[in-house]
């Protein structure tokens, strides 16, 4: 058996007094060798007689669902769902999605039943809905999006009569809450073969309908520096990408504005990223991305920063990157672009820097036609980068403000006007590294720029 040794308490106790058996993802991933701490389980009582029985014994259950409602108990990261049934396996297992997660394994025995055979697609690496498939997605059409996040997760081939009927029901994700939508469509994201996920989600005809955005920029050609259209250099991308979904989704729609923009010449897009900022907001709000990104709304704000600002690195190193520039003053530039990332007004974040680092590490990767001394130079680029970051992180700490807080206090800048002042000592100072605040020659020299910046 298998769980935790609370989840294992439950089961065992449970079965003791009704048939109960543990079904879904732990009896699936456990054939394959993977821990899965969340335990589903079929209970031959009424929901309100497992909720009881849990409540007697001293644990808190929580009574979830309206349509099929689910009891299910927490402790740390331990997680038991239980669902009542009326002791057929086989018509229990007609309202589960797809055959490998209708495997039974039976609590007191430890048998295995599997009515339709999902041990058998499990091995074959198959995937198979249970009975009638257009009944299973009928049921529910965020099965479709499942059906994707299961072959891709697990190395499936897909039945042709299920692939089929996903593609008709497809439409029917309108009816589903975004809320769920959105959650699936994050857990495909970060999938380690993102690249099938894509074209998945691409075939079923799912980015056609809901994110047309999208699909247009297949056959749309670049310069003579890629090798693909948008379509399969943005797929690469994506795939060059960390399985992080802020930057996942970022690359997903860096390049989104490359077909709305009018200007083309040869193959160059002019300001596309603003474009494709502005698609990814509106693109954001059909979904409930703040569910699943980091730092909620802030964590779409981050997407579309990503978006906004992905080739400021090709345009400030552009030069280095050609190998035609003075490498003495990378340096300097690496703080500037590091600063502009990083620092918000208020604090200096490195997680910006690293984000967008690793995106145009990502875009750069993605398709451009490169040699060795490109890589060496853009590597380069990147290092310094992260250097300068690093330095302005423990810069920062060693700044006192009270010097200029005094000093500023003496030329009767307060309010906005002391804010505006500080914004600009603190760019300098990032800049040359050789300013401090307590020269007041520095000081003078940076407020007399002030004033001639107000005259």
């Amino acid at each position: 058996m298998f769980g935790s040794s609370f989840q294992q308490e439950v089961l065992k106790r449970l079965s003791l007094i009704c048939p109960v058996y543990c079904v879904g993802g732990a009896v699936r991933d456990a054939e394959l060798g993977i821990p899965n701490t969340d335990v589903d389980a079929v209970v031959a009582l009424s929901s309100e007689e497992i909720f009881n029985f849990l409540s007697r014994w001293g644990y808190t259950p929580h009574l979830l669902g309206t349509k099929l409602q689910t009891v299910s108990l927490f402790q740390e990261a331990d997680r038991l769902d239980l669902v009542s049934f009326p002791g057929e396996l086989e018509r229990d297992a007609l309202r589960r999605d797809f055959t490998i997660n209708a495997i039974y394994q039976d609590v007191k025995t430890g048998k295995i039943e599997d009515p339709f055979l999902g041990l058998r697609d499990l091995r074959n690496r198959y995937l198979r809905s249970c009975g009638n498939p257009s009944d299973r997605f009928k049921e529910d059409p965020l099965r479709v999006l499942r059906m994707i996040r299961f072959a891709v997760k697990y190395y499936l081939s897909i039945e042709p009569e299920t692939w089929q009927s996903a593609v008709i029901f497809v439409p029917q994700l309108l009816e589903v809450s975004k809320e769920r939508v959105t959650e699936e469509l994050g857990k495909i994201l970060v999938l380690e073969n993102v690249a099938r996920s894509l074209s998945l989600l691409d075939q079923i005809g799912f980015f056609q309908l809901y994110i047309p955005e999208l699909s247009r920029l297949k056959g749309l050609t670049q310069g003579r520096f890629y090798t693909k259209d948008i379509w399969e250099h943005t797929l690469n991308v994506v795939k060059y990408s960390p399985d992080q979904i802020t930057l996942r989704l970022a690359a997903l729609f860096h390049d989104l504005g490359k077909w709305q923009i009018v200007g083309r010449e040869k193959g160059h897009y002019f300001l596309h990223e603003k474009e494709s900022a502005r698609l990814s907001r509106e693109i954001l709000t059909r979904f409930r991305w703040s569910m699943v990104l980091p730092g909620g709304t802030h964590g779409e704000q981050e997407v579309e920063y990503l978006v906004r600002h992905h080739s400021l690195g090709y345009r400030i190193f552009r030069k280095e990157l050609r190998g035609e520039a003075d490498w003495q003053k990378v340096s300097f530039k690496a703080r500037c672009f590091a600063w502009r990332i990083g620092w918000n007004g208020q604090v200096y974040d490195p997680l910006p820097v690293e984000n967008l680092l690793r995106l145009w590490q990502a875009d750069f990767q993605g398709g451009r036609q490169v040699h060795r001394d490109d890589f060496e130079r853009y590597a380069k680029i990147q290092s310094e980068v992260r250097a300068a970051s690093l330095w302005i992180t423990e810069r920062i700490k060693t700044l006192d403000w009270k010097v200029l807080t005094q000093f500023a206090q003496k030329k009767d800048l307060r309010g906005k006007n002391y804010g505006r002042f500080k914004e600009q000592v603190s760019r300098a100072l990032i800049r040359c590294p050789e300013y401090c605040l307590n020269d007041t020659i520095f000081l003078e020299a940076e407020y007399r720029t002030f004033l001639l910046r107000d005259a």
